[in-house]
């Protein structure tokens, strides 16, 4: 059997495919059953000061007849406390010693913060670190998410303060919307990022008609999203 085995910035894993931080990886459960299905590395959903998510935003985008090209951001960063996550990742890596887990950190643009998310984070043995600063809905009234990541100051600032306690590589998930993430890429770098990571969601619409804008689905051209436009409108006379 051929050797799969690779090696990105300075991080093992029996093969290159990898699950990235979404709802898959939310869960011991979920992280466990995908090594034992075969993945080689999972990248753990986001965590940090947990949210709670009460609004279902599901939706799918088709392109050229094909489905599906791409789903609406579905949840937020991690709902359930971190203790409960590291307890997770802990008996997950124990049981999966060869196999690659990255944590994804979402956190406020504070030093001290992001020094004691980082701690302990790496105390169960993560081979890792994700600064997640691609979502674009990431408490942005906190300056979490692409918040951070549209500001080239901010995550090279980040960066820094991750760099200055942490004992694993550190990859950088940069956000696309933005004019020009070169600019965003290039302050990773001299934050001391160990390695890239493109992209995470992209601004857009799901579940609309971008030639009628109807809804998807829509009932004789009528859809909710329609509707509540309609009735603000006629509220506001």
């Amino acid at each position: 059997m051929a050797d799969l085995m690779t090696n990105v910035g300075g991080i093992t894993s029996p093969n290159p495919f990898w699950l990235a931080s979404a709802p898959p990886t939310n869960s011991g459960y979920q992280v466990q059953r995908a090594f034992e299905a075969g993945w080689g590395g999972a990248v753990w959903k986001t965590l940090g000061d947990p949210i709670i998510n009460t609004t279902s935003r599901f939706a799918a985008v088709s392109y050229n007849g094909q489905r599906v090209a791409g789903f609406n951001n579905i949840e937020l960063i991690t709902d359930r406390p971190l203790e409960v996550n590291l307890k997770e990742i802990y008996e997950t890596k124990k049981r999966f010693p060869d196999h690659a887990i990255i944590a994804s950190l979402m956190m406020e643009p504070k030093r001290e913060r992001w020094h004691e998310l980082v701690k302990r984070v790496e105390q169960v043995g993560v081979d890792g670190l994700e600064l997640n600063f691609g979502c674009p809905h990431g408490m942005a009234e906190r300056g979490m998410g692409s918040a951070s990541g549209q500001v080239p100051e901010l995550v090279e600032k980040q960066t820094y303060w991750v760099k200055e306690v942490a004992t694993t590589p550190v990859i950088v998930k940069l956000t696309p919307n933005i004019t020009d993430i070169t600019a965003t890429a290039e302050a990773a770098v001299r934050g001391g990022a160990d390695s890239i990571s493109l992209i995470n969601t992209i601004n857009s619409l799901a579940g609309v008609d971008i030639h009628t804008w109807n809804t998807i689905p829509n009932v004789d051209g009528k859809g909710l999203m329609v509707d509540i436009v309609v009735q603000q409108s006629n509220q506001s006379r």
